[in-house]
């Protein structure tokens, strides 16, 4: 088997799914914005700002427009740290929340019909060798 040739037909692949539509808008949004916002709500709604820079691996200048960006559109609110005051505590706000539930129910409901068009076996397939290939990437990043 040329596993050269079919990683190069899965990234010709990658390239191509990102001309879709959906697969554009969720590229666009969750990139910055749903990533963060589903940051937060797993750290109890709230981080600073330094945390989300380390963990999106993204400078602190970045990460503050990102974050300018997401307060503006009110999906997050900034305020100063009750225990030191020194820093800031980014946590998301109600709209932050409910955009992120939208997003997730809607981005859910749009692979649940892709999945339906595979058909039971292959959508099965599909989800079973993408966990796997998800467990071997990262066991790869941690070596």
């Amino acid at each position: 088997m040329n596993y050269l040739s079919l990683a190069e037909e899965l990234v010709q692949l990658r390239n191509t799914s990102q001309h879709i539509q959906i697969d554009r808008e969720i590229s666009k949004s969750t990139q910055a914005d749903m990533f963060i916002l589903a940051y937060l709500k797993k750290h109890d709604n709230k981080a600073y700002p330094k945390d989300l820079s380390n963990s999106f691996m993204v400078s602190t200048a970045r990460m503050a427009v990102i974050l300018n960006r997401l307060e503006d559109k009110g999906y997050i609110e900034r305020t100063t740290d009750t225990k030191d005051n020194r820093y800031i505590v980014v946590s998301i706000s109600k709209l932050g929340l409910e955009i992120l539930k939208n997003f997730h129910e809607k981005s859910v409901e749009y692979m649940a019909s892709v999945l339906e068009e595979l058909g039971p076996e292959d959508a099965a397939e599909y989800v079973r060798l993408k966990k796997k290939l998800i467990t071997i990437s990262l066991s790869k990043l941690i070596k």
